[in-house]
């Protein structure tokens, strides 16, 4: 099996009679290079798209100076002078421009192999040699400026599809890059740093406040709240004490944590989820794949009708000069040109009709899976919700909730937590009345205490409460297990060993979410979600947007494996998401549609970004990419049809230097002018879109100095809600954050950076 654009040759074979060194040479024997590591991979595939694109450009314009020159004559040259610069030109674009192409070819013909490498040399090098012969005998025509032409365009394009590959492997990269080098470990006593790689199983690593978690393992001792978002799909930090199951890569945001290290190097959560993606990429060879294999036919196909034409004029005529004549130019118009332009025509066109509503789709197959699709597929966490904690249910046993606001303020503010800023955020934005704590004290993965006016004050999970010798009321108790029933998360606020209130948070939807969900259903095409969350969070917020089918409590593999079980059914999927944990779904699918503020990996494992982080792209994507494949597809039967009409004009004796050229022009215009209209096709819209757009703003911060400065910033900032994306940059001491308007105000941002001692100054 080949996967062409990513650069996979899967081979089952008998490693008793053929050993991997053996196939590996017979690969490089066709012109192809073999590597060893991914490494080495990531290092040939750079070098090959730098060597392509720069002699692809160097091509074009020297084939567009020669036909200038000539044959158009702008600069009124004679003949003569004209056909010998063309002479240098052709020269310089086979020998040094299109070293690669023949190189290739030479190779292939010597496996007796005909692809389109050995058709573009047979043509590029057979008007070469007319146009040689021309400049000795006039019955020969000038086809140099044609050799020239046919290379350039080739390489020029072959750039395109390279560009393609190398992004495809992005994704593995970003994946690996997301483990720690070094680890902190317990070695005789001592904690010392080592690299990562060298760590075993079964040793203790220490993992401090604000760093990632370097391998999977079990915690000995601490407590601390983990960033696993990414990896599981809940939307709330998970706990972690004494026995708690930890995944390397994760981040660690409140409490010191000392973990026995269960599993390394490939057994690993995130080594495992690389294996999966590079799986199911291998298993998906593009489109590009079936054209390919037409061309082992189409190839054979030219030849045999350029040697019929040869037959025919030197027994009708006995003019073999004008036989040779008909031959070459019929393989030259065989060669196809206008076939090799459509695809990244259509990708640069269709590709900047969606960047200008916010979609960017990165590579051209992905038309094509967009075209079939009949179901859409949804992460939850970041994707139909924001993605952050917001305070939903506020329930005072006085009834006094701006009081309970205040002391819930008052305790909270000064805690790192996600939620306590939610709950904090909430609090300031209904101007409740400022207290003063003293002697405040956070419980990692538990709660906050503090004194207030002499009453102690205790906030946090209901085990905690009950932990601090705090009875909680039946009335409460009935309370919380609403709450849960709904999905939503309650903190409890306690003075003086009585329970005074219980604030609830949830992730709530996206604004226009159901709007968008109404919208894709009245096309016909079914939605689901798939989530790492507990079916009692996700079951309201589906109902509450309309999806059709829920499957909850998903670990990535499982993602995947669902993603495959709807196909199997027939289901042509687009999977939307934006963490590490959909990478895997996101690859399995038909098409992957990653939310531009999301991770790295999911942006690089997915075919569609949507830039503006609105919801209605995900429609507004299977809209043009079903328009962009239909044109697509007139594109390859206008550019099938100019080569058919190229060869005929060519095996009658037709085919001048300039006609050639100019069938190769038009087919590329008329291909143009088709793919042109995308630009006119209308796609949805929501009104009310627009104020649930991100919003990007910088900050100038003089006195963030070091990488220990830019994490305490971003847990601060991401904290709150309506914060997406904050980005520190501590060489230039700027702070850029995206953020929905609608829930945070940039001042909001600035008082929270100033609350952490930070100098900010809206840039």
């Amino acid at each position: 099996m080949v996967n062409l654009v990513h650069g996979i040759v899967l081979v089952e074979a008998d490693t008793a009679k053929m050993s991997r060194e053996e196939l590996a040479n017979a690969v490089e024997k066709l012109g192809y290079s073999v590597s060893s590591s991914e490494i080495q991979q990531y290092k040939t595939d750079e070098a090959i798209f730098n060597l392509i694109k720069q002699r692809g450009t160097i091509g074009m314009v020297a084939a567009v100076i020669d036909l200038l020159v000539d044959p158009l004559n702008l600069f009124n040259l004679p003949q003569q002078y004209r056909a010998w610069f063309s002479l240098v030109v052709a020269t310089f674009v086979l020998l040094w421009v299109g070293y690669p192409i023949l190189r290739k070819t030479i190779m292939a013909v010597r496996q007796k192999v005909i692809n389109a490498n050995v058709l573009l040399s047979t043509g590029a090098w057979g008007s070469f040699i007319i146009g040689a012969l021309s400049l000795y005998n006039p019955v020969w025509q000038n086809f140099l400026p044609v050799a020239a032409w046919l290379m350039s365009l080739h390489l020029f394009f072959g750039y395109f599809k390279l560009d393609t590959r190398k992004k495809a492997s992005e994704a593995v990269r970003k994946l690996i890059n997301l483990q720690p080098p070094k680890a902190r470990v317990l070695r005789a006593g001592q904690l010392i740093e080592v690299f990562t790689k060298d760590v075993s199983a079964g040793e203790v690593v220490e993992v401090r406040p604000g760093e990632r978690i370097p391998l999977d393992g079990d915690v000995l001792s601490g407590n601390a709240s983990v960033d696993e978002a990414s990896f599981t799909g809940e939307s709330t930090p998970a706990i972690k004490e004494v026995g708690s199951n930890v995944i390397g890569g994760t981040l660690n945001l409140d409490g010191a944590l000392r973990i026995k290290v269960s599993k390394i190097g490939q057994d690993s959560f995130l080594s495992q989820i690389v294996s999966l993606m590079s799986r199911i990429a291998e298993k998906k060879p593009p489109v590009e794949l079936l054209a390919d294999k037409l061309m082992n036919y189409y190839g054979p196909v030219v030849f045999i009708v350029a040697t019929i034409a040869f037959i025919v004029w030197a027994f009708a005529t006995g003019n073999y000069i004008q036989a040779t004549l008909v031959l070459l130019t019929t393989v030259i118009m065989g060669y196809p040109c206008a076939l090799g332009i459509t695809t990244p025509m259509l990708a640069a066109i269709a590709g900047g009709k969606g960047i200008s509503i916010g979609l960017l789709v990165k590579a051209s197959e992905v038309f094509y899976g967009l075209s079939r699709v009949d179901t859409i597929v949804f992460d939850k966490t970041g994707t139909l919700t924001c993605g952050k904690p917001t305070v939903t249910d506020i329930d005072a046993v006085n009834g006094n909730v701006s009081e309970l606001l205040s002391i819930a303020e008052a305790v909270e503010s000064k805690s790192e937590h996600p939620i306590g800023q939610a709950i904090t955020f909430y609090a300031q934005k209904e101007a409740v009345p400022k207290l003063q704590i003293d002697n405040f004290k956070a419980i990692p993965g538990k709660g906050v205490i503090g004194n207030l006016n002499g009453s102690l004050i205790i906030a946090g999970k209901p085990s905690f409460i009950e932990q601090s010798n705090i009875a909680i009321a039946e009335h409460i108790r009935k309370k919380i297990s609403a709450l849960g029933d709904e999905g939503k998360t309650a903190v409890l606020f306690c003075r003086d060993g009585n329970v005074i209130g219980v604030i609830a948070l949830q992730d709530t939807p996206r604004p226009t979410g159901s709007q968008v969900i109404a919208k894709i259903k009245q096309r016909g095409i079914r939605t689901v979600m798939l989530t790492g969350d507990a079916k009692q969070v996700a079951a309201p917020i589906a109902k509450q947007l309309g999806i059709d089918e829920v499957h909850a409590e998903l670990l990535p593999g499982e993602k995947a494996t669902a993603i495959e079980g709807l196909q199997k059914k027939g289901c042509k999927i687009a999977m939307v998401g934006d963490g590490i944990n959909d990478a895997p779904a996101l690859a399995q699918s038909d098409v992957g549609i990653a939310i531009g503020a999301g991770t790295d990996v999911a942006i690089e494992a997915a075919g569609v970004i949507l830039i503006g982080d609105r919801l209605i792209d995900v429609l507004n994507a299977v809209i043009l990419g079903k328009a962009s494949y239909k044109t697509m597809t007139g594109n390859v039967i206008v550019a099938v049809l100019f080569n058919i009409v190229g060869m005929l004009l060519a095996a009658v004796g037709l085919i001048t230097p300039i006609l050639a050229i100019a069938v190769m022009i038009i087919s590329i215009f008329v291909i143009l002018i088709n793919t042109l209209r995308i630009r006119t096709l209308r796609l949805e819209a929501i009104i009310k879109e627009a104020s649930a757009a991100l919003t990007e703003t910088r900050f100038k911060v003089s006195n963030m100095v070091c990488e220990g400065c830019a994490q305490k910033i971003t847990t601060a900032l991401t904290a709150l809600p309506g914060v997406k994306v904050v980005k520190p940059k501590v060489i230039q001491k700027q702070v850029q954050v995206n953020y929905y308007p609608e829930q945070i105000k940039q001042e909001d941002l600035k008082r929270a950076l100033e609350k952490e001692g930070f100098n900010a100054i809206e840039l």
